[in-house]
């Protein structure tokens, strides 16, 4: 049988190769291909053609528009891909609005569908009202997204998130050595933007030694050239492929938002999450009415209060962000408040076998007759 993942984001190209191993260990080499939309590591555990969606990473309307011509060709090329053969399993990951719309040309083609990971499953108020419709069932990181969902007709599980599982599977013995982990993103402009903000935070600490955690979508070089530029004469060190690793040598943490700081509040490094917006970005945000959110990082969402400190910037204000990395490294009682937080986080997210269990349900749906 034919299985094809699509995954758009860094964390979803771990996702989908991390769901392959374990559809594997269930079925064996042989009983199904894998081909579809990812990156590295999806590309690793394939076994038919893989796009690569490494570089397609946007967060702006302007960003977006660049990135169209790519988008579109991405999207004709996984249409034909769908419709050329018999169909089997379609897994999108996240990616919301490119994969839903491949959804619907799968549904039509007569694939099953199983959404791991649906497009803003972390809101509590509401949920994709198309996904009951385009899905024959969802894994969902969220246990108020299930019942959202299945409220609304879909055949939604909650397993615990994802994250816990991977990172048990990359649970090797580390020391911490009371580095900086310093993980600025994934895609080149946003590493772009961010590393100034890391800069101005620890200009006036020389004595801290940072860790950089370089995303598989990030290029190792050119974040040192950058930041060589921002900060000459540091001798800090680049980490490819062990993001774990990093959070846990690390006595705390300088995080560009996203699932990696759900990463470090698993390990219980302390963090600060910075994000450089621009003028344009806001110009974006006024013209469509976009509003910005009470918060901006997963672990604040999760428990509805801010625990790890945010700074969305437009112009670099130094002094908060410098006063603010004193006391995650220096304050004992501001480190115990967070990681007391992230006990309850560590609850919220639920069980650790979200892959293995969502394995078993995509094998069970390619074995079982439409």
């Amino acid at each position: 049988m034919r299985v094809f993942f699509s995954a758009g984001e860094a964390s979803g190209d771990a996702y989908a190769a991390a769901l392959v191993r374990a559809m594997r260990q269930l079925t064996g080499e042989a009983e199904f291909t894998v081909e579809g939309i990812g990156g590295k590591r999806l590309c690793e555990v394939a076994t038919g053609s893989v796009l690569d969606s490494s570089k397609w990473g946007a967060i702006s309307i302007s960003q977006v528009l660049a990135m169209a011509p790519r988008f579109i060709a991405g999207f004709l090329r996984a249409r034909s891909q769908l419709v050329r053969g018999e169909p089997g399993l379609f897994v999108p990951i996240d990616f919301g609005y490119f994969n839903i719309r491949l959804c619907k040309v799968a549904k039509r083609r007569g694939w099953k569908v199983l959404y791991f990971v649906p497009p803003g499953s972390w809101r509590r108020d509401k949920q994709g009202k198309d996904l009951p419709l385009i899905t024959d069932a969802i894994v969902t990181p969220f246990s108020w997204s299930a019942e959202i969902l299945n409220k609304m007709g879909g055949k939604a599980h909650f397993f615990g998130h994802p994250i816990k599982e991977l990172m048990l599977q990359h649970d090797v013995p580390v020391t911490p050595v009371g580095t900086i982990a310093v993980l600025p993103g994934s895609r080149y402009r946003e590493i772009e933007r961010n590393l100034p903000l890391v800069a101005a935070t620890i200009a006036k600490m020389p004595e801290l030694q940072l860790e950089f955690a370089v995303a598989p979508t990030a290029d190792a070089a050119e974040m040192r050239a950058v930041w060589g530029r921002l900060a000459p004469g540091r001798k800090d060190v680049f980490t490819e492929s062990d993001t774990y690793g990093v959070l846990r040598r690390a006595r705390a943490g300088i995080i560009c938002s996203g699932t990696a700081t759900l990463e470090a509040a698993l390990v219980r490094c302390p963090l600060m999450v910075i994000y450089r917006v621009t003028k344009a970005m806001h110009r974006e945000q006024r013209l469509v009415g976009f509003k910005i959110p009470k918060f901006i990082s997963l672990p604040n969402i999760m428990l509805d209060r801010e625990l790890v400190p945010e700074f969305l910037c437009e112009e670099i204000d130094a002094g908060p962000l410098q006063e603010t990395l004193r006391g995650l490294v220096r304050d004992e009682e501001v480190r115990a408040k967070q990681i007391a937080g992230f006990d309850e986080i560590d609850v919220i997210l639920g069980p650790s076998d979200a892959i293995t269990r969502g394995a078993k349900l995509a094998v069970e749906l390619m074995t079982t007759p439409s």
